[in-house]
């Protein structure tokens, strides 16, 4: 008995795709974002003056107070580069292509994940840089983390957040790490001993900020994102954009004056557009996306970097 011929169709409720979800981005979370009205401006700061101690601060008689001053730094920064990436539909993908499928729509989508894509690794690539971050070490052999028996992560945080706030006044409040050096933190058996009253068996986020509270840790961030290193066309390798680091950092709620920072993103007011251009020859439209920012690292000296710490 001879079976019907079907054809099939799209399930339109579901569909396959390797993305990067937009909370595993970190690099807004490490450079806030700060707007600006143009593409070239200034940013005000103040020395290490201030901390000077006078030899001292007693006046008798008819003597004149002893004169203490602010030194004052302007530096400028801009034009702010653009960053543009473009996709060009065909007439046939737009008006033949069926449910799920979202011709323009994906392409928008592609392209932004691209650009998030761009930043976080260059940002990544940035504070991974021992001549940039100059407070730093790199851990090697029984040192690093994923030698359980051995390695003394515990202390080494204790340590960069020490000599953080020797170089910057500030205590750092944020730990930044890859996805791939947190997994390894929270099996490791120096923290575990250390809270044992929770039972879990397991450290978390919570679990850890509990642990350097009184080393200023209240926020941790983990960079989970990755990149397709291989050529295209040949198999597929995907690799951490964070790689096996983690950082000490000093991280401001709230950008201001008188406010010190690693650094931010400074993003052109109304900077961003999406534009489609439609073309005869051949037929099609080709989706632009454009905004005007940069990533600007203001003081290294916000960041601990301690690197290579699993192998």
């Amino acid at each position: 008995m001879s079976q019907p011929a079907y054809i099939d169709q799209h399930l339109t409720g579901i569909s396959n795709a390797f993305m990067n979800d937009d909370e595993d981005f970190i690099a807004e979370r490490v450079f806030p974002v700060v707007k600006v009205p143009k593409k070239t401006f200034k940013v005000a700061g103040y020395t290490k003056e201030s901390l000077r101690i006078p030899s001292s601060s007693v006046r008798t008689g008819e003597a004149k107070a002893r004169r203490v001053s602010l030194g004052r730094t302007e530096d400028d920064y801009g034009p702010l580069h653009e960053h543009s990436l473009s996709d060009f539909v065909t007439h046939d993908d737009m008006t033949m292509t069926d449910d799920p499928y979202d011709a323009l729509g994906d392409a928008v989508e592609n392209i932004m994940q691209k650009l998030m894509l761009i930043d976080e690794k260059d940002l990544a690539t940035t504070l991974q840089n021992t001549s940039i971050i100059t407070n730093n070490v790199t851990l090697a052999g029984t040192d690093q983390w994923s030698d359980y028996t051995n390695s003394t992560p515990f202390e080494d945080i204790k340590t960069a957040a020490i000599a953080m706030k020797a170089s910057t006044l500030k205590i750092p409040n944020t730990l930044i790490t890859s996805w791939e050096a947190w997994i390894q933190m929270v099996d490791h058996p120096d923290f575990l001993d250390r809270i044992k009253w929770s039972q879990t068996g397991v450290m978390t986020e919570a679990d850890f900020i509990k642990l350097f509270a009184p080393y200023g840790i209240k926020n941790v961030i983990i960079g989970k994102v990755s990149e397709n290193t291989a050529v295209e066309g040949q198999t597929d390798s995907l690799s951490a954009v964070w790689g096996k680091n983690v950082w000490l950092a000093y991280i401001t709620d709230k950008p201001g004056r008188k406010t010190i920072n690693g650094g931010y993103k400074f993003v052109l007011e109304e900077g961003r557009e999406a534009t489609r251009e439609a073309f005869n020859n051949p037929r099609g439209e080709e989706v632009l996306v454009r905004d005007y920012y940069d990533y600007e690292l203001l003081n290294a000296d916000c960041f601990y970097l301690i690197k290579n710490v699993v192998a």
